[in-house]
């Protein structure tokens, strides 16, 4: 049996460039795939909750690690 769950992960937009938020929030929906996301932004702030099995999960943390270093 697979284990699902949900993942809540905090990031924050140091450059404050909306349009660094819009391709981070671009590339989220290109990219992750079989998992259901909840993103809101409030601000600088960006929240990300991720719902799905606990492996894709970890992955799908990676790819968002990865974005936000690009474009946050």
């Amino acid at each position: 049996m697979r284990k699902t769950g949900k993942r809540i992960i905090h990031f924050y937009n140091y450059n404050g460039s909306l349009n660094n938020t819009i391709k981070f929030l671009e590339n989220i929906q290109k990219k992750i795939n079989f998992l259901s996301l909840n993103i809101s932004v409030e601000g600088n702030d960006i929240k990300v909750t991720l719902y799905g099995e606990r492996g894709l999960q970890r992955l799908a943390i990676q790819r968002l690690k990865e974005f936000a270093h690009k474009f946050l």
